[in-house]
């Protein structure tokens, strides 16, 4: 159920309040203690969508959809509660993190200069990286538009995929890569982590989901 575009997948082979389990679950207490801060529980949802929204974007909840679900999927898509929409983005977003950390974490770093492998694995490091924050930004204006509620955003959290550890690790390799080889990025200064934050969205589309 995707709007996949078959030659980009031939070619495929501070810290955050809200941190889940490695299988992606955890409780809100556990949320909660993860910020090392108490968060009245009126409060939790827009603390979440704080931690998602990306400051340098305005990636709308609609663009998001569109991009993930296929239009003979729509209907399917449409008989989900919010909370399950959201928890699939959550998802997705968190499998494009993983596929950015495995991409980079394959690159070399004493080749001298860049071959064309290292840098074709590190486009396409950057456009997963891309991708993921965008998801998590569609959800933070879901929220601010009314589309999911702070419970429902709170149970997607729980019920989805959010591994800041995840995250973590992928800005780590992205400056292991980026340092040993002079690539260009820009740090992203917004809640949840780092971005490339190459100009606007219009030169950074949503590419290539697959996840739903």
């Amino acid at each position: 159920m995707s709007n996949t575009d078959p030659e980009s997948e031939a070619a495929q082979g501070e810290s955050v309040g809200v941190s889940a389990s490695e299988e992606g679950g955890g409780s809100t207490d556990e949320k909660r203690e993860s910020v090392g801060v108490s968060i009245p529980d009126e409060h939790v949802g827009a603390f979440v969508a704080e931690v998602f929204e990306d400051v340098e974007r305005d990636t709308t909840w609609e663009r998001v959809v569109s991009a993930l679900v296929a239009d003979e999927a729509r209907s399917e898509w449409d008989a989900l509660v919010p909370t399950e929409q959201v928890a699939a983005v959550l998802s997705a977003a968190a499998d494009y993190d993983e596929r950015a950390v495995g991409r980079l974490s394959g690159i070399p770093t004493d080749r001298g200069q860049p071959t064309p492998e290292i840098r074709d694995d590190f486009e396409e490091a950057m456009r997963c990286r891309r991708n993921a924050d965008q998801f998590r930004d569609g959800v933070a204006s879901a929220y601010a538009d009314g589309v999911v509620g702070d419970d429902e955003l709170v149970a997607a959290v729980e019920e989805g995929d959010f591994d800041t550890g995840v995250i973590a690790e992928r800005e780590d390799e992205l400056d292991r890569v980026a340092n040993a080889y002079d690539f260009e990025f820009r740090p992203y200064g917004g809640t949840l982590m780092h971005d490339e934050g190459e100009g606007e969205d219009e030169e950074n589309p949503l590419e290539d989901f697959e996840a739903w």
